[in-house]
């Protein structure tokens, strides 16, 4: 299995937050993405956007850039 990894350091908002949304809509329950960003309002925007929807999202800062672990989970129903 290849992992899924996103680097998107080069980008910045909205093109980063476009590419994530992309990316993390193919991943299947339970599966996870990581993503790779340096821009503080695109890893916000991005973290926002993910966690209101079907994902979790685990941030870890390193040294020059943001790993965003992304995990699909779940929808819950209203039933």
């Amino acid at each position: 299995m290849t992992p899924n990894i996103l680097d998107l350091r080069q980008e910045r908002c909205p093109m980063a937050l476009l590419l994530a949304k992309r990316h993390s809509v193919k991943l299947e329950v339970g599966q996870s993405l990581s993503i790779y960003v340096s821009d503080n309002s695109s890893m916000k925007d991005i973290v926002s956007f993910l966690s209101q929807h079907a994902y979790v999202v685990i941030t870890e800062a390193c040294s020059s850039y943001h790993h965003l672990l992304v995990t699909k989970k779940e929808l819950q129903s209203n039933a």
